[in-house]
């Protein structure tokens, strides 16, 4: 193994606690401030953290983010609506609830890549799609028949699986970002891009609904956010799947919910119900099928 192999684990370690921390902070914060406007100016708080780069590189890159500006702006939605709506689920569900949900991403991308991309599915693909999708059923339903027959889920947890199709959908497309551009470019682009998209519903959250308030909780989460998530995971993000291949990088979504799990029952006072395990483990067991013949192929 790699120094550069090493590093890039350790880096994927370290965005997974990020990822989880997202679910952590916007659990805590969500009575104190609406999901879109924390979601709107976290994002443009990293971008003004990127600016600075942007333009020490002293090059123009006006001109490929206009030659781009579908990929980029198909992507920046993306990305920042499934975040958005993590932020909106995390108002009617658990930080727990969200964190399991976020192991479902890997399998979402698998029937993605094999409906649009014509990607073939393994007996082992099919076998892991299928568990993860019965143990997201029994988490979402809390181990109850009836609920699964009524189709009553919680809106939450139903949001943040739409928030997951998103989070499948920019992987699928990531090979459309503009190779002209580093990971900072990048991410600078998708985030301008993706900000103007949210912008209109950022304005409908405050007109009809709240504003985001000037206090110590909104001065401390959203520069939190934009560190972690926004800015430190992504680059790692591309970074791993740069180094190490997508196949491996996606092993360590699985540790969102293990830190997910200890963050919010010991930071939120959660509590982890045996549905939760259960699903936990179909998923885990579903996702561990679809990584090994990912892996294998390589």
């Amino acid at each position: 193994m790699t120094k550069s192999h090493q590093l890039a684990y350790l880096l994927l370690t370290l965005m997974a606690f990020f990822l989880a921390s997202n679910h952590i902070i916007g659990r805590f914060v969500h009575n104190e401030i609406p999901p879109i406007g924390l979601s709107f100016w976290r994002w443009l708080f990293a971008a003004i953290l990127l600016l600075p780069y942007i333009i020490y590189k002293k090059r123009s890159v006006l001109h490929i983010f206009k030659n781009n500006i579908r990929s980029l702006s198909l992507l920046g939605g993306l990305i920042i609506a499934a975040t958005s709506l993590i932020l909106v689920a995390l108002n009617s569900t658990t930080a727990i609830n969200i964190s399991i949900i976020n192991t479902f991403q890997p399998i979402l991308t698998v029937i993605l890549s094999w409906q649009f991309l014509n990607q073939k599915m393994s007996i082992n693909q099919m076998m892991g799609v299928s568990l993860s999708s019965i143990g997201v059923l029994v988490m979402i339903s809390n181990g109850q028949i009836a609920t699964i027959l009524a189709l009553k889920f919680n809106n939450g947890d139903l949001i943040a699986i739409l928030a997951m199709c998103c989070f499948a959908f920019y992987a699928i497309n990531v090979p459309q970002i503009p190779k002209e551009l580093d990971g900072a470019e990048s991410l600078f682009g998708l985030i301008i891009c993706g900000c103007i998209m949210l912008l209109p519903f950022y304005l409908i959250e405050t007109i009809f609904y709240r504003s985001v308030p000037i206090s110590m909780t909104t001065l401390w989460a959203i520069p939190a956010l934009a560190l972690l998530v926004s800015l430190f995971s992504m680059l790692i993000w591309n970074f791993a799947n740069h180094t190490v291949g997508p196949a491996r990088a996606t092993v360590f979504i699985n540790l969102i919910p293990v830190f997910g799990i200890i963050l919010a029952t010991t930071l939120l006072g959660e509590i982890l119900f045996l549905s939760h395990i259960i699903g936990a483990v179909f998923i885990f067991i579903g996702v561990a099928c679809v990584i090994k013949n990912r892996l294998q192929n390589d």
